[in-house]
């Protein structure tokens, strides 16, 4: 049988073109990019409850109510995950004169969506906790908007 020899490929071809090393430190922004987005969805859940009263011998429905605050991503860091991607692969298309100005921006690029996810999680915990949870009569649900994460303020009777 005679055997058909396939020609190969080196993998660095990518990086011998003009625009190669772009092109890996875009895959490296998107790898990154992707990792933050992560990273932030796991670490901006959270929670926390408070019930007042509950076995005294007041019966009044503020005696025996609970608040919960529930906290989840918000979407609007990931349009900003997504605004300061495009916005540096447009200025890397448009502006960039070198290739050294081209990396230095998509690094950038990088720094700032990984800052972002960072202080986006500190934030919204540092502020989760801060929110005095008073229940007050009646029972709902109060969704509170933030740009680093959202919370929704549920208040219940005790059980």
């Amino acid at each position: 049988m005679p055997t058909t020899e396939y020609p190969r490929v080196d993998p660095g071809v990518a990086s011998r073109l003009p625009a190669g090393p772009i092109l890996m430190r875009l895959r490296g922004l998107l790898v990154s990019t992707g990792i933050a987005a992560f990273v932030y969805s796991a670490l901006a859940n959270s929670s926390r409850m408070e019930c007042t009263g509950g076995g005294g011998s007041d019966r009044s429905p503020a005696a025996s109510m609970c608040a919960g605050l529930t906290a989840h991503p918000s979407w609007l860091v990931y349009a900003a995950f997504a605004v300061i991607l495009f916005v540096a692969i447009g200025r890397v298309a448009r502006r960039a004169t070198t290739v050294p100005e081209a990396l230095r921006t998509l690094d950038r690029a990088a720094i700032l969506i990984i800052a972002v996810a960072l202080v986006s999680v500190v934030i919204g915990t540092v502020w989760m906790f801060l929110i005095p949870l008073d229940p007050v009569r009646g029972s709902g649900t109060t969704i509170l908007p933030f740009p680093f994460v959202w919370a929704e303020l549920t208040f219940t009777p005790a059980p």
